[in-house]
């Protein structure tokens, strides 16, 4: 598989359901009022969450999202202090709020053109909605972590095993963070295998540095079941995001549920 994927995988079934909706109305200034309409039934955010880890950066108003991850679901709330804004922010709590976190890290924000609300927003505003998109992904991505951490356990002394594949997942190489990353994805089975030297001399990869550019990952787990083969692919991407823009060429992808 390519490591930028052309397939557009769909969107969480209520997110979809959104969009069909503003697509369908034909009135620019109506899916505006319906915006505005959202903004106006969105609770308030507790104060408490207004922090600066959940604030929104490069948006033209102050915009706060706050995520959690909770029985393979995400929760979200936030708030804005533009109702234009606020009401985008209530366009994802609507579309986002309780959908897998796998779901939501496959999301491809380009569903605002889809919905036919890009023609209402300017190019700031359009920036601090991808943002919006950006920071509940990452957020999303540290709950994972945190929760693979919390569900770790103690490891056996002499557990040979364990102890080396802790090395190679903190050894700093691009190998060790595929490793680390897919590890949020609580896998039955993982493997990651370092294929670079074999494309090393093609003409493609002349002159690319740091040597690391082919893999073949193959992850089994429990997170992928019941959902189509573009999806898991998406979310191996979205947790590879930095890789990938950091050099990684192209990964093959076999990602399977248990028993498959």
């Amino acid at each position: 598989a390519a490591a930028s994927p052309a397939v557009e995988a769909a969107a969480p079934e209520k997110l979809e359901k959104m969009v069909e909706m503003f697509a369908n109305v034909t009135d620019s200034k109506l899916r505006y009022q319906q915006l505005l309409y959202m903004a106006r039934e969105l609770p308030p955010l507790d104060p408490g969450f207004k922090t600066a880890a959940n604030k929104v950066p490069g948006c033209l108003s102050v915009v706060h999202v706050n995520v959690t991850v909770s029985d393979n679901a995400v929760h979200l709330q936030g708030d804005s202090d533009a109702q234009l804004t606020k009401g985008l922010v209530a366009l994802l709590i609507r579309g986002l709020d309780g959908a897998r976190p796998a779901e939501v890290l496959a999301v491809n924000p380009s569903f605002i053109e889809r919905s036919g609300l890009a023609v209402s927003l300017t190019p700031g505003r359009n920036n601090g909605f991808l943002n919006m998109v950006a920071l509940i992904k990452r957020k999303v991505k540290e709950a994972l972590a945190e929760s693979a951490i919390d569900e770790g356990g103690e490891k056996e002394e002499d557990d040979e095993e364990e102890e080396e594949e802790a090395k190679e997942v903190g050894d700093g190489s691009v190998r060790g963070r595929i490793l680390s990353k897919l590890a949020m994805l609580k896998p039955t089975k993982l493997e990651v295998v370092d294929d670079s030297a074999r494309h090393a001399g093609h003409a493609g990869m002349m002159g690319v540095k740091g040597g690391e550019t082919h893999f073949r990952v193959a992850v089994e787990a429990a997170v992928f079941e019941e959902m189509a083969l573009v999806k898991r692919h998406r979310l191996v991407y979205a947790l590879l995001d930095d890789e990938i823009k950091g050099g990684v060429h192209a990964l093959q992808i076999e990602a399977k549920a248990p028993g498959e």
